[in-house]
């Protein structure tokens, strides 16, 4: 009688087991999800502050190649701030393609804005080669707006 009592309390430890396994393991996954929710999130930003720091950079730039067209040093800085700008978006698009960030609410949010970047008459012959440095916006470009 004391083997089927000490059998019982066996089991009534293994469902407890079980029970609360099953509870941690749910709990775990939801904190999973919580961290890789956030970390994307914080790539989403970096992405977004990047992009509005190379834009800022060529219209600050612009404006002063406007002021004074003659500046060798200004009209460098001025290709500078737009190779930054490219790369800006070329990053964005990479992490894009590597699913990185939500790529959904990166399509609603730069698929005009690649679009534009990439038919821009002062920009087309970085994209438009197929030896082209910005391979991953090339790359986003087509996937959107080949199947139009």
């Amino acid at each position: 009688m004391s083997d089927t009592i000490i059998a019982g309390l066996a089991l009534l430890v293994s469902v407890i087991n079980v029970v609360l396994y099953f509870r941690l393991q749910g709990k775990y996954n939801e904190m999973t999800r919580t961290q890789m929710l956030t970390a994307q999130g914080a790539i989403e930003t970096q992405v977004r502050n990047s992009i509005s720091d190379a834009t800022k950079e060529v219209l600050h730039y612009a404006t002063e190649v406007e002021k004074n067209p003659s500046s060798k040093v200004i009209q460098q800085a001025y290709f500078s701030a737009e190779e930054m700008y490219r790369n800006a978006y070329e990053d964005a698009c990479a992490k894009y393609l590597d699913r990185k960030i939500d790529v959904e609410r990166f399509e609603k949010m730069y698929k005009q804005e690649i679009n534009k970047l990439v038919n821009a008459p002062q920009q087309k012959e970085f994209y438009a080669t197929n030896q082209t440095t910005y391979a991953s916006t090339v790359a986003v470009y087509k996937k959107w707006f080949s199947q139009s």
